[in-house]
């Protein structure tokens, strides 16, 4: 869990100026804390692809890269235990679709059923769907936030 918790501030501390439009990681983690009624949660906060590929097309390939992608990975690890363990995890970033797409990607990374995942997405309405699609097909619970907090 230490890890985790460590892995959040390191990505805070390297994406925090990284965002684009209104929404900060800090913002997020607001938006988090009431969908998830103040208790305990993990923010993954999903930097912008600043590589020169555009949002789109980083969108796309991150869910042929797999665990192979960092961000996958990290979110694969995060959510793993969900099939025994109580998780709450919030998923946002600088570009709604690339984060909603790494979310799918780490679930559909995952073999086993999440019954005890609650996975808060943060993003557009548009991206939002095709992620609480996935969350209850592993038999999770999904959580919607628009960056505004609609």
């Amino acid at each position: 869990m230490n890890l985790i918790l460590a892995f959040t501030i390191l990505l805070f501390t390297l994406t925090g100026c990284a965002t684009t439009g209104s929404q900060s990681p800090q913002q997020a983690a607001q938006s988090a804390a009431i969908l998830f009624e103040q208790q305990k949660f993990n923010l993954v906060w999903v930097p912008a692809a600043n590589n020169g590929i555009s949002g789109a097309m980083a969108s796309a390939l991150i869910g042929s890269a797999g665990l192979d992608s960092p961000i996958v990975s990290s979110i694969h690890q995060i959510i793993a235990p969900a099939s025994k363990a109580d998780v709450r995890v919030a998923i946002s970033g600088a570009n709604s679709s690339f984060a909603a797409n790494s979310a799918i990607a780490a679930l559909n990374n995952t073999s086993t059923m999440l019954p005890k995942l609650q996975l808060a997405f943060i993003g557009s309405k548009s991206d939002s769907e095709a992620v609480r699609s996935v969350v209850e097909a592993k038999g999770g619970k999904f959580l919607h936030s628009t960056p505004d907090g609609s």
